[in-house]
């Protein structure tokens, strides 16, 4: 067996279609981070070298491939409420309030744990400063997609005929996202994550409708030379070709959808548009679990490359420690 390779060099190998020793692991962990760092979430959240510390401890504690900015689908919906008329004032705690768990997460948000832009980029700035050599960072931002859903809600429609409307606030948000990707890309993060948290409806004629939007963030982050993965939490299995035709560098499936997801048609997929893709697998604290997970875990070794797993949603804070370390352990020691 040769030299086990870091997780910046599996990082490089995974973009690079190159065959991997293992597949990358890259754990949504976000609020958990506070239960590693001793401390309540909003308390984490209260400064940004407290908030990067506990990042940083948790995949040091773990040793999973690398740390996510935040984990947060509402962030940027209080810039968005400042910058323009047609988005409600107050908009952030009109969502939060409106109650229920996103597709993102496994808790209630509360307005208060939605933590300020610049303290997600100081945290963002400290990561990349500390460990960025060696563990790849990435800078998460919600999608204009998920944003423009998150205000409408039942007023959502990308159709023809509602589509003027829609275009114009997707063309707003747009502007305010991609600043905020360029700040990530200007603290040389590694990748940057979409979160797309419901397209669950979107139909292919849709899709077409809103590629210019996503193809102004690749022409950026090609600029920069940053990877793009788009993260997708509730979705059609039966759009996957239309998902991966929008054009970023990697797509990711979250959720229990994910373990219904045909493999070997994936790998079809990432070849043909030459794309990596992640997967969510569940935590092995079971019988059942435990057989799943070895099933995607081995079908994502046979597949030799282009392939990382993940979390199926946010690591919940209730999550025991020795879950999240036999996951790590499984796929990184096969």
């Amino acid at each position: 067996m040769g030299k086990k390779k870091s997780p910046k060099r599996l990082w490089k190998d995974l973009f690079d279609h190159k065959a991997l020793q293992r597949p990358l692991f890259i754990p949504l962990v976000y609020s958990y981070a506070s239960r590693i760092g001793r401390m309540p979430f909003q308390e984490m959240l209260s400064d940004s070298t407290r908030f990067a510390k506990a990042l940083m401890s948790a995949q040091e504690l773990f040793g999973y491939d690398a740390v996510l900015s935040h984990y947060d689908p509402y962030l940027e919906l209080e810039l968005l409420g400042r910058s323009f008329e047609w988005v409600p004032k107050g908009v952030k705690e009109m969502v939060v309030s409106s109650g229920g768990k996103s597709a993102v997460t496994d808790r209630e948000i509360i307005a208060a744990e939605v933590p300020p832009v610049n303290l997600i980029f100081d945290a963002a700035a400290e990561m990349r400063e500390v460990i960025g050599q060696d563990i790849p960072v990435i800078g998460v931002v919600n999608s204009p997609v998920t944003l423009l859903r998150a205000i409408l809600r039942d007023r959502f429609s990308l159709k023809e005929a509602d589509f003027p409307e829609a275009k114009v606030f997707l063309n707003d948000i747009q502007g305010i996202v991609l600043d905020l990707v360029k700040a990530y890309c200007n603290l040389r993060v590694d990748a940057i994550w979409l979160i797309e948290e419901d397209w669950e409806g979107i139909e292919a004629s849709e899709v077409e409708r809103i590629k210019p939007i996503y193809q102004t963030f690749w022409n950026v982050l090609d600029y920069f030379d940053v990877r793009s993965i788009m993260a997708f939490h509730r979705y059609d299995i039966a759009e996957l070709e239309t998902y991966f035709s929008i054009g970023a560098d990697a797509v990711f499936f979250a959720g229990a959808q994910a373990y219904d997801i045909e493999l070997e048609k994936l790998s079809v997929l990432m070849e043909r548009n030459e794309m990596c893709a992640g997967v969510a697998c569940p935590f092995p604290d079971s019988a059942d679990r435990s057989a799943l997970f070895d099933s995607i875990l081995s079908q994502v070794m046979d597949a030799g490359s282009g392939f990382f797993l993940s979390t199926p949603l946010e690591v919940a804070l209730d999550t025991p420690i020795e879950s999240l370390t036999e996951m790590v352990e499984r796929i990184t020691e096969p």
